[in-house]
Order: C-alpha cells, then structure tokens, then sequence
C-alpha cells in the first residue's frame, strides 16, 4: 500500500496530464477485476461452461484429417432406410436375416421402379459383372459407400453372383446373361460379348428416364463424382478411356485429340 500511495502523491505533485493518467489506469483495473469475478461467480456462467464441456466430451472421436474414427465408418451404415416418396435409400451392407430365405429370381429382375428405389437426384450408378469379379465389386461399392455416395446398383451376370451380393446386403438386379462364374479371359470372345452386354444394359436403363452413370468393376471412386459430372448439364454424353497419361492438369475434360 505504501507503495501505491507514494506512486499517487507522486502523481498528484506531478503534472495534470500524468495525474489523469494513473486515475483512468486504477479505474480500468478495478472495473476490470470486478467483471472478471462476477462471470466466473455467476450461476449462468457455471451452465454455460458445465454444457459446453459435455457437449464436448460426448461428441464422437475425430481422426487427424478430421473426419469421422475409421473404423466406425466400417461397421456403421452408410444411408438410412428408405420411406416412400423420400430420397433415403435403403441401407447398403445390411445383410437380410440369416434364417430368411433367398427371394425368387423374378424378383430380381431390372425394373423402372428397382433403378428408382435406389436412384437419387434422378441419377443411378451402375456397374455389372460375373462371380470371378467379386472382390472387384465389393471393393467399387465399398469406395462409394465410404464417400456416402449409395445410389448404385449392380448388374449381376450369374445367379451366383446375384445371391452372394444379395447376402451382402448389396443392391443388385439378374441381368439374365447367363454368364459363366470363372474369369473368362481379357480378349476372348466371353469377354466382348461382356462388352456388349454392358451396351445392352444401358440400352435397357435409359428409357427409365434417369441419368446414369456406367462404371466398369476394375475402378475405385476415391471422391465423389457426381458434383463434378453436374457442372455439365448440357452434356448428352461424358466418357472416360483407360488413358492413364492426363491431357490437362486441372479439372477440365480431358484434351479428346490427344
């Protein structure tokens, strides 16, 4: 205190100006100390930061890229269960119960209103094969569903393939192509009649009036893209090669003359 009041009688023998000084700096610091006290002492302010606090330690667990655990994106579904005249899909990976038994094949069969159980923002994903292409189809509906993208179908070329997708919770339709289970060889005549098969497909889903998108199994979605597809709406047709060397470094469509 000593020190204090010298600090003043110093003040006060000194010039006004340095006087109002020291009076506006005292008043600052006590206005100051009082609210300080009073919102920490305040039952609101408890509250406030009890409920932050909560909410803080009950939100889920954020990884470094800050998206959500990994491993819950895993075994969490990726979509809710559809309603009608909603555009909630029905849940992908959610196997049918284990003492239920495999619906019959008609039931499978491509329809208007299979493709628009599963479209969204009138658009479908649709890729197709046989049994010997299993992993590479788990692994391409696995990547979309990872990005939330579920509004996929895919075409099964072999009732084997049909019901181990269908066990799996994954949407599929019968193609009715009869195709072999085994790998049937790149270049071999199995193989482009495959390719005319996927014609066929799409020949069969675009009267149905939605806008689809054709993806061979051997791919994987690392983003989603259909915001990029929408940035061209006047477009009838967008296709993509193997090319693997890029014609542009940006998001432009590919260079075609290259």
């Amino acid at each position: 205190m000593g020190g204090w009041r010298n600090a003043v009688q110093e003040a006060a023998a000194s010039k006004p100006l340095f006087l109002t000084i020291y009076t506006t700096i005292i008043v600052g610091i006590v206005a100051t100390s009082f609210y300080v006290f009073s919102a920490i002492y305040s039952p609101s302010a408890s509250t406030s930061t009890q409920s932050i606090s909560t909410s803080w330690l009950s939100s889920p667990p954020l990884s470094q890229n800050g998206g959500s655990n990994f491993s819950n994106n895993i075994s969490q579904p990726t979509d809710k269960a559809s309603q009608p005249g909603s555009n909630q899909l029905k849940t992908i990976w959610e196997a049918p119960p284990s003492n239920s038994k495999m619906p019959p094949l008609e039931s499978f069969k491509l329809t208007k209103e299979l493709v628009g159980e599963r479209a969204k923002d009138n658009v479908i994903i649709v890729t197709f094969g046989n049994f010997a292409f299993m992993d590479f189809i788990l692994t391409w509906v696995k990547h979309l569903t990872d990005l939330d993208v579920s509004n996929l179908l895919v075409g099964a070329m072999d009732t084997k393939l049909l019901e181990a997708l269908y066990w799996k919770g994954v949407p599929v339709f019968d193609m009715g192509s009869h195709m072999s289970t085994i790998d049937v060889g790149w270049g071999s005549p199995t193989f482009h009649k495959m390719g005319r098969e996927k014609v066929l497909l799409i020949n069969a889903i675009l009267p149905f009036g939605y806008e689809l998108l054709m993806c061979d199994t051997d791919m994987v979605w690392l983003k989603d893209p259909l915001p990029y597809l929408a940035q061209y709406p006047d477009a009838d047709i967008l296709t993509s090669s193997d090319q693997v060397v890029p014609t542009v470094v940006d998001d432009r469509l590919a260079d075609w003359k290259q």
